[in-house]
């Protein structure tokens, strides 16, 4: 079954509203209206049911940026009739999608309990690694030093011992002569 099509004026007589509002809301509200082979306006179902709903929400009182927002679909309602500025909408926002977060950690805290205490438990193993081997290192470099300085304090001791040997020997042998 073919689709009725309305000229605007049959579509205005309907709605209860003069062509010109039509033709306004159309620019207004940014609506693709279809056109027939000769380039007028037809208006089918979907085009009276948009023009229905932006009549009653302009009778109940919405000025234009809130019928967009309702044509457009948001999922956030604001009061219908009542003024308000972009500052509270805003705060008014803020405080749906901080419930929605609220909500989405509430659901999810043991999930992310275990995996921060996974990912810091990782950390601190990793850095408890990184910190021996690093004490490791520098004790080893201590124990280089000082068998260093043992072998120099042995040598020396050695060459002071063959140095009086030495001595001992001339010594020795003075006497002999």
């Amino acid at each position: 079954m073919k689709e009725k099509r309305r000229m605007i004026s049959e579509a205005a007589r309907q709605l209860g509203l003069e062509t010109y509002n039509l033709r306004t809301w159309e620019e207004e509200f940014s609506l693709t209206i279809p056109r027939n082979e000769k380039g007028y306006r037809y208006y089918g179902e979907k085009e009276i049911r948009t023009f229905e709903q932006i009549r009653d929400l302009k009778n109940a009182g919405l000025d234009s940026e809130e019928i967009k927002r309702k044509l457009s679909g948001n999922i956030i309602p604001f009061p219908a009739g009542k003024q308000i500025n972009t500052s509270e909408k805003m705060k008014e926002f803020q405080k749906v999608l901080v419930k929605i977060m609220g909500q989405a950690i509430l659901e999810q805290k043991d999930y992310i309990a275990d995996q921060i205490g996974s990912k810091v438990s990782d950390r601190v193993a990793k850095e408890v690694d990184y910190q021996f081997r690093l004490r490791e290192s520098e004790e080893e470099q201590r124990f280089k030093k000082l068998d260093e300085m043992i072998r120099n304090q042995q040598k020396a001791r050695e060459e002071t011992a063959a140095s009086r040997e030495r001595r001992h020997f001339f010594k020795r042998k003075r006497k002999e002569k």
